[in-house]
């Protein structure tokens, strides 16, 4: 019953003309997405405040922080949860959105089980509650291995998070370019990391420049990294990746890269 639903469904594609399968699998092969509400909200510029002691209440008022609340590490059959310990420092009505970051550990690979699953889905609607524009942000680099699993999380958490919630997640700037392996749908807004890109890293950021994301779903918004110049602007929201706890003289070094920081 399954196969013939999915065949009725195909076959309108079947009778598409060949180039017009090429054009669509060039574009990603999936149609533009509906925005979500929520997302109007956040400005166009926004700064990632990592697990570290952070005062930024010197930032301008239209840029918003993407700020770590909670840490969990997958680790054998385990999941630990760390809550956000450093301090955190806005000035008030500045866009907030929590990150939950989950890290999978190298020395005693999870499990990836049901019960870790349902712990990081868990944390994730427990870290929602505490942003300010009903987003949350998923950052969880997975190896190819773990892709399921990290599709098996977004699945759910889409499931269980509140409709006027917002799903953000990042992603490795290959996902978004030659690997398409996310399931479409499953996150509101995609965010890949256009740095730390890896072996022909410089040909990739020609290629950005030159094309941008193919995907329809990872043209929204992107990620940049401070010591790493050069790349700015491909997608219209902008996620900035200090490597040092951020100072105004970093971030006017970000917004005006001619004048490098003091």
């Amino acid at each position: 019953m399954l196969y013939a639903a999915w065949m009725r469904r195909l076959a309108p594609l079947l009778l598409l003309p060949p180039l017009v399968l090429a054009l669509i699998g060039l574009r990603g092969g999936e149609p533009a997405p509906q925005r979500h509400p929520a997302l109007a909200t956040l400005p166009a510029r926004m700064v990632w405040a990592w697990e570290r002691p952070e005062d930024l209440r010197w930032l301008p008022r239209d840029v918003g922080v993407a700020y770590v609340a909670a840490s969990v590490v997958l680790r054998g059959d385990e999941a630990i949860v760390h809550p956000r310990m450093a301090p955190l420092l806005t000035a008030d009505g500045v866009a907030r959105v929590p990150v939950l970051h989950v890290d999978a550990s190298w020395r005693e690979p999870p499990a990836l089980n049901a019960l870790q699953a349902e712990r990081v889905v868990r944390e994730l609607l427990r870290v929602a509650q505490r942003g300010n524009r009903h987003v949350v942000q998923l950052d969880f680099e997975v190896r190819r291995s773990q892709r399921p699993f990290l599709a098996r999380v977004m699945a759910e958490a889409r499931r269980r998070l509140p409709p006027g919630m917002a799903l953000s997640v990042t992603a490795l700037a290959s996902w978004c370019l030659d690997d398409h392996w996310l399931p479409s749908g499953l996150a509101d807004e995609i965010v890949p990391m256009a740095f730390r890109m890896g072996p022909g890293e410089q040909a990739l950021r020609q290629r950005l420049r030159r094309d941008g994301f193919p995907r329809h779903a990872c043209r929204h918004a992107a990620g940049y990294a401070t010591d790493e110049p050069g790349l700015r602007g491909v997608n219209p929201r902008s996620y900035y990746f200090s490597p040092r706890p951020w100072t105004p003289a970093t971030w006017r070094a970000e917004t005006n890269p001619t004048q490098p920081p003091t």
